[in-house]
């Protein structure tokens, strides 16, 4: 599981970084890191991610 701040927030403690599962895990779920509530599946949010698209930093992707 990685270990990272996104921005929302869990419904449970209010807590910001949550545990996202690696390719190699069989469990899909991202949790809370604070008090491992369930938030949603890892699809979901890699799709609403892409859905967002890219955040602007004022610099160009490579292409």
């Amino acid at each position: 599981m990685l270990n990272v701040t996104l921005e929302m927030r869990c419904n449970v403690c209010g807590g910001e970084r949550f545990l996202l599962p690696t390719l190699d895990e069989t469990a899909q779920d991202v949790r809370c890191a604070g008090c491992s509530a369930f938030k949603c599946k890892n699809q979901d949010l890699e799709r609403a991610m892409a859905a967002a698209g890219p955040r602007r930093s004022g610099r160009h992707p490579a292409l």
